[in-house]
């Protein structure tokens, strides 16, 4: 059986592991989630998506989805000094909610592109009418992603999209222990295996598959 002290929980990660953990945030990540937007966008039939019985499907893979990004949120919070002293990967003042972002949170949603191009992300009007916006009097930072104020991200971690609780920087796994860097690992895998789900549900759309794919 493996025991593992206090100290082995916090003990910095080997470069190895930081190195595979970065791979899997940045490249991969990144490459999937445009294939899988791009994908499940084109495929999907617009109308069949928003159905009863699809809507459920959407909302059982969104319920999966806040899951992860609850556990990737626990392992950004160990390293929040760090983000709060850059920022970089927030600047841009567009919305970052991908096609699936949307989709699984509100599957009738009207913003069918890749990429927001109108209007506010999903996430943020469901903070509002559940009353869960952070960080409410802080003003904005400047440059920034719409959401972020000079206190944090008015979002709830586990209703940003999935590109924000994914992204780790160089300088943010440096901060990481080797348990966290491996359990990073672990959830990335299921996010980009959520996300496959995601492409095969929208294809189900358009062809009428109406049993669950294994």
């Amino acid at each position: 059986m493996e025991i593992r002290t206090a100290n082995s929980a916090h003990a910095p990660a080997r470069w190895t592991t930081r190195m595979v953990f970065l791979f899997y945030s940045r490249p991969v990540f990144r490459a999937w989630e445009i294939f899988c937007n791009h994908a499940a966008r084109l495929i999907a039939h617009k109308e069949r998506m928003r159905s009863v019985h699809f809507s459920r499907e959407w909302a059982e893979l969104n319920l999966q989805r806040m899951e992860i990004q609850r556990g990737l949120g626990r392992i950004s919070n160990s390293h929040a000094h760090v983000c709060a002293s850059c920022g970089y990967c927030c600047k841009g003042t567009r919305e970052r909610d991908a096609f699936l972002d949307r989709v699984m949170q509100q599957p009738d949603t009207e913003h069918l592109g890749a990429r927001r191009r109108t209007g506010e992300m999903v996430g943020l009007r469901i903070a509002q009418a559940q009353g869960r916006v952070l960080h409410r009097d802080a003003p904005n930072a400047q440059g920034c992603c719409n959401e972020l104020t000079c206190a944090g991200c008015r979002l709830p971690q586990e209703l940003r999209p999935m590109q924000c609780l994914a992204y780790f920087c160089g300088a943010a796994a440096k901060a990481l222990s080797q348990d966290e860097c491996e359990e990073g690992i672990r959830l990335l895998k299921q996010l980009l295996k959520l996300q496959w789900h995601a492409v095969k549900l929208a294809a189900r759309t358009r062809f009428g598959w109406h049993t669950k794919a294994s």
